[in-house]
């Protein structure tokens, strides 16, 4: 069965508007949404609390949801907020970066991107 699946928003949008727009896509027909901050470590709109809150709310809507983490892994920062999305314990990660492949094999569910 084909499943439709949604990716990271990778443009910088507002807090009030990344939550409308998931607010619409926990109603809508998409079956995977992928969520996070793929781009830029500095988008302080969220932080990884607010991704595993809006995480929750999607599973609860019957979506399947992917935590996507950066594409580039520059500071000591980015690992800790990458070790959070690891030890999430509930859903499966995307690993954009190396170094997330590494922390995350054989400790937690992961796909890699294509990038």
């Amino acid at each position: 069965m084909l499943k439709l699946a949604l990716g990271p928003l990778l443009y910088y949008w507002p807090r009030a508007t990344v939550l409308a727009f998931y607010e619409e896509m926990a109603a809508s027909a998409v079956d995977i949404v992928y969520l996070g901050e793929a781009v830029c470590a500095r988008r302080h709109e969220l932080r990884a609390a607010d991704w595993l809150e809006l995480a929750g709310r999607l599973a609860d809507a019957g979506k399947e949801v992917v935590l996507s983490s950066l594409a580039l892994i520059e500071s000591s920062a980015d690992v800790t907020a990458l070790r959070r999305l690891a030890g999430n314990g509930r859903f499966t990660v995307e690993a954009n970066d190396m170094g997330a492949v590494n922390l995350l094999a054989g400790v937690a569910p992961f796909v890699a991107s294509p990038t």
